[in-house]
């Protein structure tokens, strides 16, 4: 017979809906005992067997529907026991026939007062037993009318839909929703009502576009009946194209060939084209390339391409507008106007065009190479110019109208103003000066080329280096000081020519006891040159000094100089140790660059030292020259009282400042000029 739907199955097949209570003899045959439609009647056992053991009155039923994964209860309110038991014991059988015999099987496990119908069940009866005990007595099992037969169970099934975009190339995926446990899933993709594809995974194609799309999902799980759940359906959409907006290639001027590019449409499709003027289509023009006639001139020319493929939306897309344009029917080269000087201004004209051109710009050029920033219809000429030639370009434009570029010829060289030439000193400041501190001293120059600036110049031993001084004049004065000994003094003469250096001015300072120079500053003697340190107040009982010298080619310090102290009280200190009276007695090193140090020494007392002077004497040539430097104390540490003496002073630049390895000698090879004012 057919299978029952679950749900409508009915609680007993060929069994009574209510049966009486039955109980077994212990001594009765199961093979004997059949069901009757009519109520049963309890038949009471011996007293032996039933003594004390629960009875129970009424009807017992299963209830529950009898299709796998359903439960079944055994249902005991139709009855009651006597006397009330104190536990159950429950059992449950698989009859063939629905009738209670020794054929039935015990299902093993099933202990409790329910029951899960398994796949196991299918096509059996079930019947429900329940033995009650008081007192360790139990009764004979009561069974409820056979429910069944066991039919397929109803799965529980999810709502079916589609994920994803439904049109030509997009992937979509099956969902399935809940569905219950352990059950297997298979998936129809249907075109139409004709499945396609079995996979989780669906690309719609070409042939597709246009048509009904659904997914079918099915359940299958041992034990109920295959199930089949449709989702929502849905059209399959035309794909769409990827695409770049085309262009036109090629000037876009009057008998100009220009031709289209693509629009690279993606995937591939089939391309037409349809070229417009002024949006609207030119007749005959849907070829890919154009030769533009001259009656479209000023006019706005697009090319469109439209894309097809089957399953793929058409798509047309357009390029930007071109206008159409032609050359000038005259464009003149240009001509420069003006004066070719530095300085001078410089006007470009343009010359013949027809039509006039609404917008010119202008380039300027020297020996053909563009002028940074001269881009005006003027140029007024700079330094940078002389001696090149000039020309200027300009470009015209117009709408509908093709720029032209024109360059005009080259220009002769540009020449300095009238009255400038490049710069010549002509004559040069005095060579050398030997003056005293407090006397003026004036250097000036001549010089040619016209529009003359003047810098003065000064170079000092501290320094090394040349620093601008004085105004803008032939001449400089100023007054002579011990700072300016040894300095050099130049003039730099610039017009827009060029630039021309003086030649350098050497300068001496005889200093004095009220001038004097500071300690560790370079300066000349007769035939050397000298620096005088800083004094140490206390060098083995005497007030010592270190002395640098640098000997011209040919001299040698000893018979030649000398040292002493003059004190503040105006009195000369002869010098002791190394020094006699008016020279030094035994002699000074000198190293290959003819420059040697030695110590001066003097008993002058501690009262008259401070404001006092050291005077160094050049006697060389038979002259008497004077240099006198500020007495400037220094601590001496750590330094042994019997030490000798050049070696307690240092080396050769001990306490001289700023030298190098040696100063800076002053020329001796000329005689040095007069005093000036």
């Amino acid at each position: 017979m057919n299978p029952t739907p679950l749900g409508d199955a009915p609680r007993a097949l060929a069994v009574p809906f209510r049966s009486s209570a039955r109980r077994w003899r212990a001594s009765a045959s199961l093979a004997a005992l059949t069901l009757i439609a009519t109520p049963l009647v309890a038949v009471p056992a011996s007293a032996a067997e039933t003594a004390d053991a629960p009875v129970f009155t009424g009807t017992t039923e299963v209830d529950g529907v009898a299709a796998v994964g359903s439960e079944l209860t055994l249902d005991e309110t139709g009855g009651t026991w006597a006397p009330e038991p104190e536990s159950r014991a429950y059992s449950w059988l698989l009859s063939d026939d629905a009738v209670l015999d020794d054929a039935d099987v015990l299902v093993e496990g099933a202990t409790d007062a329910s029951i899960t119908v398994l796949p196991a069940h299918l096509g059996k009866y079930v019947i429900g037993r329940v033995a009650a005990t008081t007192a360790g007595a139990t009764s004979d099992p009561v069974a409820a009318p056979a429910v069944g037969p066991v039919a397929e169970g109803e799965l529980v099934a999810g709502t079916a839909r589609i994920s994803g975009t439904v049109k030509v190339g997009s992937t979509l995926a099956a969902q399935a929703g809940v569905w219950t446990e352990g059950t297997a899933l298979a998936y129809g993709w249907q075109i139409d009502g004709a499945t396609v594809a079995t996979t989780s995974t669906f690309i719609p194609q070409a042939a597709h576009a246009g048509k009904t799309l659904r997914l079918a999902v099915t359940g299958t799980k041992e034990g109920y009946a295959p199930k089949t759940v449709y989702s929502a359906s849905a059209t399959v959409a035309k794909a769409s194209f990827t695409t770049t907006t085309p262009k036109i290639n090629g000037t876009v001027k009057v008998g100009g060939l220009v031709g289209a590019t693509t629009g690279h449409f993606s995937p591939e499709a089939s391309l037409t084209y349809r070229w417009k003027a002024n949006g609207n289509p030119i007749s005959g023009a849907t070829s890919r390339n154009y030769r533009i006639p001259s009656r479209l001139h000023g006019d706005q020319l697009t090319v469109t391409v439209t894309g097809s493929k089957p399953g793929y939306t058409t798509k047309s897309i357009t390029s930007a507008a071109s206008v159409v344009k032609k050359p000038f029917d005259r464009a003149s080269s240009p001509t420069i106007s003006g004066t070719l000087r530095v300085g001078q201004t410089l006007t470009a004209n343009r010359g013949t065009w027809s039509p006039t051109p609404s917008v010119v710009t202008y380039q300027w050029r020297a020996e053909g190479r563009p002028i940074p920033g001269a881009t005006s219809r003027t140029y007024k000429l700079t330094r940078a110019e002389h001696g090149k030639n000039i020309s200027v370009e300009i470009v015209g434009r117009k709408y509908a109208y093709l720029p032209a570029t024109r360059r005009s010829a080259a220009t002769n060289t540009v020449k300095w103003p009238l009255g400038i030439s490049r710069p010549d000193v002509t004559t040069h400041p005095t060579r050398y000066v030997d003056t005293t501190p407090g006397r003026t001293v004036t250097l000036k120059v001549s010089a040619t080329g016209g529009g003359l600036k003047y810098q003065w110049q000064r170079w000092t031993p501290a320094s090394g280096a040349w620093s601008n001084v004085g105004s803008n004049s032939s001449t400089y004065r100023f007054t002579a000081k011990t700072a300016h000994e040894l300095n050099r003094f130049r003039v730099v003469v610039s017009n827009m020519a060029g630039k021309d250096t003086s030649n350098r001015t050497y300068m001496w300072v005889r200093s004095s006891t009220s001038s004097p120079f500071q300690a560790n500053q370079v300066f000349a003697l007769w035939n050397y040159s000298a620096v005088i340190g800083e004094s140490y107040d206390d060098f083995a009982g005497y007030l010592a000094v270190g002395v640098f010298v640098c000997a011209a080619p040919g001299y040698h310090p000893t018979g030649d100089v000398s040292v002493q102290f003059i004190g503040s009280n105006g009195r000369v200190y002869p010098g002791e140790g190394q020094e006699m009276d008016d020279h030094i007695s035994n002699g000074v090193a000198l190293d290959p660059n003819g420059c040697g140090v030695f110590g001066a020494y003097s008993e002058a007392p501690q009262s008259v030292r401070v404001g006092g002077r050291w005077r160094i004497t050049d006697r060389s040539d038979g002259q008497v020259f004077h240099q006198y430097v500020k007495y400037d104390r220094v601590e001496l540490d750590a330094v042994a009282p019997d030490a000798p003496a050049v070696n307690a002073l240092g080396g050769p630049t001990a306490g001289v400042t700023g030298l190098g390895t040696e100063p800076e000698l002053a020329p001796v090879d000329q005689t040095r000029a007069q005093l000036t004012d």
